[in-house]
């Protein structure tokens, strides 16, 4: 399928350093034309930009991501992102009596921006500085007024009625206990990604073993949504 031939590349490239050009035309879910190297999508009722260049960073920038205890991945668009956004403009009554925040937004943040056009309130956050300037970019490029963070995930004080959006953030294994933290400081969260080696499934393992309840759909392009709630 497609969305393991997406999810292989970015495998191949984090772990053997090969060259990785995500395709993101590879998901065909809302209407998109290219002008002027920008991408515009129609997204039910509204338009949201995003910027056409392709970030591939060289080893050096790679080497910089890990002395910062960073990860990469925010320089790619990831396919998931569309995915998620899919699957909560299908359920927006969830949401719709919560404030927002997008964990590893990365360049991208589209299903932030679809939901501040929406009409929510919507905060965007990263843990890459250079990711965050990017993102604030994208924000502008979309004529939008929302919060964009460096955030990186660890316990603090908890985020009242919001939910929390995660997409393709379970790859790395050395996260996953910061992720949970953060996880518990929100009502609940939404979560999108594939199955890549088994590190999803672990991922879920551990907030089951952390009292978070882990509801799994399975959704487009062997991408998985699922609902996380902390257990009281």
């Amino acid at each position: 399928m497609k969305g393991q031939k997406l999810w292989k590349k970015l495998k191949g490239y984090l772990l053997e350093n090969q060259d990785y050009k995500p395709d993101i035309n590879d998901v065909q879910i809302f209407k998109k034309e290219i002008k002027d190297d920008i991408i515009i999508y129609q997204v039910e009722d509204v338009i949201v930009k995003q910027s056409n260049k392709q970030l591939l960073p060289d080893k050096s920038q790679l080497n910089q991501v890990n002395e910062n205890d960073i990860d990469n991945t925010g320089v790619f668009y990831w396919p998931s992102e569309i995915i998620l956004t899919k699957y909560i403009l299908g359920d927006l009554d969830r949401i719709k009596n919560y404030n927002i925040v997008e964990l590893g937004a990365g360049r991208s943040g589209f299903c932030g921006l679809v939901l501040a056009k929406k009409g929510f309130n919507v905060i965007l956050t990263d843990g890459n500085q250079s990711i965050i300037n990017e993102l604030k970019e994208n924000v502008i490029l979309n004529e939008l007024n929302l919060q964009v963070e460096a955030l990186k995930w660890q316990s603090g004080d908890p985020y009242a009625n919001t939910c929390a959006l995660i997409s393709d953030c379970f790859f790395f294994e050395n996260y996953h206990n910061d992720l949970i933290q953060m996880i518990k400081r929100f009502c609940f969260a939404i979560g999108a990604a594939p199955s890549r080696g088994g590190s999803l499934e672990r991922f879920i393992n551990k907030c089951q073993n952390q009292n978070i309840e882990c509801k799994q759909l399975n959704i487009l392009h062997d991408t998985q949504i699922i609902l996380f709630n902390v257990i009281n």
